[in-house]
This record gives structure tokens, C-alpha cells and sequence, in this order.
């Protein structure tokens, strides 16, 4: 009885639903013919691109190989001679043997207004064609480049990687490669460009375009017939069947009529219905669960604040540190990106006149890089305790970490330690910031060649470094999370906005916090509402009188 009812009770619902499907499948139908060609035709796009590209970056490498870069700037201050022949040749020889359009090198001027070329070879049939070897020395205006042409020398020159991109015309298309040029100092000298025709392509995609064009459409007919058969069989009753009943379920906290039990279907709709019916029954144990997970987060969440505690307490937190050594004049702080991290800074006096100042930086953030934190920090404490040079410091900690670093951790880390009496500063940089100095009224980076991170490689070397601190003097040391915060916007703090804003601070008697706060300020400036995505520490040390 209550079966009939609900047929009668949706009889002009049916009719209207099935209309609407049928519309909406004919229309689904038109589209996925629409949707398969483009998506085909895209795929088949990048792949020909991909085949072309790394044809072309294979051509661009054999090229560069011919290439004694260093002459290149002798070139240009003089005449071609016979090493520049003979490289000429085997450019031009591979132009017309791999059946490219041109190959050309050239110096792009550091403002990017001009480019010097320093070789052009022209296949033999673009020659005949009309295009014309372009002579070495000459100079050519880039100011009627768009700004993604400049982008792209940029990327080449600035960042020496490859670029590829492709022109399409109406009888087929060209690609074009360009790639950096090093010299023995590791700098980008020159650029080869190689351009390779895609004669073939039109012929390609016409024949594509067919193929996929009709076949989508046979399986859009195909799929139609389907569908509208499942129709027939009674898939839209079922449909309104579970339809009711899950209104009902809403209506009545949970309860059902039963009407799902004469779906017979072993469909995904008879899973569907089977679903309903297990929803009901799991309705109130959810609940319960989802009580108790509240509570256990709210449990996690205090226990992981009263692990920033410990964190926190670990740190040095008496400033100034020292009342017998007021030459020490020090602050530091340490932010972590989550509730606990793993950076980390400290200080300690080794003996009446040597002071130690330590920080790292763990890779990785929240609890596993904490605990890794404390147990470096640890070791380098202990055994700065018997041993004044942070070269031999760092290579004992390393050789520790590396024995059981299953979870492969390492730590970026500077360490200097200060003879108090003579401002003899030794100090040791393991793949750390180089640290900013005030030194004889110049503000710099502290720039040394880094040494490999602790915990990375068993048995490394590390460099000691010294200087000598006057008077007055200070010395920032700080973490990637200053340099490396972004604001909304996806840019960079970086070194050189911290380079000045301790520039302005100079001079004016601030003391080591106010020159923390400072900075601190100045970096919540730029970030404004952006997330934190690292851990920020600072320390600031100044010699003093």
C-alpha cells in the first residue's frame, strides 16, 4: 500500500525527470564530443611539443659542446680566429645535417637593451629562401622585445636554465630553444639559441583532429544508447525511492521507513541504499566518535603547548646574560612557524674569556625537528665545553648526528666563539646564512665559503674562519625565516632589505633588542596577513667597552 502511494504520489515527477534526462544527455552528449576532441587534440599537442623540445635541448647541448666559452669575451674585444672558424664550421655543419632553421649565439647586455651575436649559421635551404647570415660583432636593438621575450633571456641568464617555446603558423610552426653558456666561473657568458622547423605538424593535426573527431562521436552515440536503456530498466525510480527516504532520514532524526528494501538493484544505487540504511544506524555512535575526537584534539593541542613551553625554556631568556661581562652586550629570540620548531639559538661562557654563540636551523618543522634540535643543541654545548675551535667542534657533532639520523635530519648551524680580552673572533659556518657585521663602520655580510650541514655526511671537514672585533661592533646572525618570508604577493624579504634596515640602525646607540624589535617590525611590515612558513630566530651581539 504505502509502495502504490508513493507511485501515485510521484507520477508527474517521474515524467518531468525523465524529460530532463533525456535533454540533459542528448546536450552531455554534444559536449563530450566537444570536450574529447579538444582534450585529444591537447594531449597530442604536448606530446608532439615534448618529442620537439627534447630533440632540440639534445641539438642545443651538441652545440654548446663545440664551444670554448671562455673565448667568447676575447672574441668580442677582437677578431674571429681560427678557433672561432673551425667552431663556426661545426655549428653550421650541424644546422644543415640536423635539418634546423638557424643556430646563433650571442652576449645579451646586462640591461637587456642589446645583444652581440657571436655566431649565426643559417640552414642551406633558408638561405636560398631568402635569410641572411647575420656577421659576427653585430649589435642588435632588444627594446622592441616583448616583456616575455626579456622574462625568458632573464631566465637564462639569471637563473641558467633552458627555455623552450614554440610559434605556430598556418603551413606549421617552429621551435625555439634557447640555453646558457658557462664559463669557468660559473657564469652565464652567452646564450645559444637553435630554431628547428615543424614542417610536418599541419598534416599531423588535420589527421588527428579527424580520427578523434569521429571516433568521440561513435562513443557519445554509444553512450547515449546506454544510458538511455538504464533508464528504461528503472533507474530513475530508485532514484526518487532513496530520494524520499533520505528526506525522511533528515526529517526524522535518523529514521527510515523501510522502503529501501525493495531496491534489489546490486548497482551503485542498491550500494547507495544500502549506504542510507547504514547511516541511520551509525548516526548516533558518529556523534559519540566525533565527541570524543573534539576531546582527544583539545588533549593533543595542550599537550603540544606545553611542549613550546619546555621549547621555550631551553632557550636563554636572562638578558643581558652576563653582569660580570658587560663587554657582552646580547638578545635573542626565537619564533617557531608551528607550536613547536626547529630552530634554535645559545650562548654560554666557555671560560672567564671565551664566549660562545650558537645558531641552527633543523631541517623539517614541528615535533621531530624540536626533538632533533635539542639533541644537537646539547652536543654542541658539551663539546664546545673542551674545545675553543668551532671547526673541530662541528666535526665531532657531525660524526654523533650521523651515526643513528635514521629519520635523515641534518642542521644548518653557525658557531663563533669570542676571546673576550682581544676580540678575536673564531668562527665556523655549516651551511648557514652568513651572519651581518658591523665592523670599522661597514655593514656586511660575513660571507665565507659554507661548509656542509651537520648530519648530512659522516666524516667531513669543517673550516675555521677569524676576525678581529673592535669596540663596538655587532654582529647579526639569524635564520632563512627572516630572508625567505613572503607576503601576499609571493616575494621575497630577502638579504638586501635586511642589509638595510640594520644600515639605518647605525650609529644610533640602539641596543641589541631594539635592533631585534627593529627588524622584527620591519619584517611584519612586508609579510602583513601572510601565513608564517618558517621558524624566525635572531640574535644580535655587540662588543662593547
Amino acid at each position: 500500500m504505502m509502495y502504490n502511494r508513493l507511485i501515485m504520489k510521484h507520477k508527474l515527477k517521474l515524467s518531468i525527470l525523465a524529460v530532463e534526462l533525456i535533454i540533459a544527455t542528448l546536450i552531455f552528449g554534444a559536449l563530450m564530443t566537444i570536450v574529447n576532441s579538444f582534450t585529444g587534440y591537447r594531449e597530442f599537442k604536448q606530446e608532439l611539443e615534448n618529442l620537439y623540445g627534447d630533440i632540440t635541448i639534445q641539438l642545443a647541448k651538441t652545440g654548446a659542446s663545440y664551444i670554448h666559452v671562455d673565448s667568447i669575451p676575447y672574441w668580442i674585444k677582437h677578431e674571429p680566429d681560427e678557433e672561432w672558424e673551425e667552431t663556426n664550421k661545426k655549428l653550421d655543419t650541424l644546422t644543415n645535417t640536423s635539418d634546423l632553421a638557424y643556430i646563433y649565439v650571442s652576449v645579451i647586455s646586462p640591461d637587456y637593451k642589446k645583444r652581440t651575436y657571436v655566431f649565426d649559421t643559417v640552414n642551406q635551404l633558408s638561405l636560398e629562401a631568402g635569410s641572411k647570415v647575420i656577421p659576427f660583432g653585430t649589435v642588435s636593438s632588444l627594446e622592441d622585445k616583448d616583456e616575455e621575450y626579456i622574462n625568458n633571456l632573464k631566465l637564462v641568464i639569471e637563473e641558467g636554465k633552458n627555455y623552450t617555446s614554440f610559434t605556430y603558423k598556418g603551413e606549421g610552426g617552429h621551435v625555439t630553444t634557447a640555453l646558457p653558456l658557462f664559463g669557468t666561473d660559473g657564469k652565464v657568458t652567452a646564450i645559444m639559441s637553435i630554431v628547428k622547423p615543424m614542417n610536418e605538424i599541419k598534416e599531423h593535426r588535420r589527421n588527428f583532429l579527424r580520427s578523434i573527431i569521429i571516433s568521440a562521436t561513435i562513443l557519445t552515440l554509444l553512450f547515449i544508447a546506454l544510458y538511455a536503456f538504464l533508464l528504461y530498466m528503472g533507474i530513475i525510480r530508485p532514484i526518487l525511492f532513496v530520494t524520499y527516504e533520505t528526506s525522511h532520514l533528515a526529517e526524522h532524526h535518523g529514521e527510515l521507513t523501510g522502503l529501501l528494501k525493495k531496491i534489489r538493484h546490486r548497482n551503485e544505487i542498491g550500494k547507495l541504499a544500502n549506504s542510507v540504511e547504514k547511516m541511520s544506524r551509525d548516526m548516533n555512535k558518529y556523534i559519540e566518535d566525533l565527541t570524543h575526537a573534539t576531546a582527544e584534539k583539545e588533549r593533543l593541542g595542550a599537550e603540544l603547548n606545553v611542549a613550546k613551553q619546555i621549547q621555550s625554556e631551553m632557550l636563554p631568556r636572562v638578558f643581558p646574560p652576563y653582569k660580570d661581562h658587560p663587554e657582552i652586550e646580547l638578545y635573542a629570540s626565537m619564533t617557531p612557524a608551528k607550536e613547536v620548531g626547529g630552530d634554535f639559538y645559545d650562548f654560554y661562557m666557555l671560560d672567564d674569556d671565551h664566549f660562545a654563540m650558537v645558531v641552527g636551523d633543523v631541517s623539517g618543522k614541528g615535533v621531530p625537528a624540536a626533538l632533533f634540535m635539542v639533541i644537537t643543541k646539547t652536543l654542541l654545548k658539551d663539546t664546545a665545553a673542551h674545545e675553543h675551535n668551532p671547526a673541530k667542534v662541528f666535526e665531532h657533532v657531525n660524526k654523533i648526528l650521523c651515526e643513528s639520523n635514521e629519520s635523515g635530519l641534518f642542521v644548518t648551524c653557525w658557531m663563533g666563539i669570542l676571546t673576550i680580552s682581544t676580540g678575536e673572533l673564531n668562527f665556523a659556518n655549516a651551511g648557514h646564512n652568513a651572519p651581518v657585521l658591523e665592523n670599522n663602520g661597514k655593514i656586511e655580510y660575513l660571507s665565507t665559503k659554507p661548509n656542509l650541514m651537520l648530519a648530512a655526511m659522516d666524516g667531513l671537514p669543517y673550516t675555521n674562519n677569524t676576525i678581529k672585533l673592535n669596540k663596538g661592533d655587532r654582529l647579526f646572525i639569524y635564520t632563512d625565516g627572516i630572508t625567505e618570508a613572503t607576503n601576499d604577493y609571493d616575494e621575497l624579504y630577502g638579504e638586501d632589505r635586511l642589509l638595510s634596515v640594520l644600515k639605518s640602525v647605525q650609529g644610533t646607540g640602539k641596543t641589541s633588542r631594539d635592533i631585534l624589535d627593529i627588524v622584527r617590525n620591519d619584517l611584519n611590515d612586508f609579510v602583513l596577513e601572510a601565513p608564517q612558513f618558517d621558524d624566525i630566530t635572531m640574535l644580535c651581539m655587540i662588543y662593547k667597552e
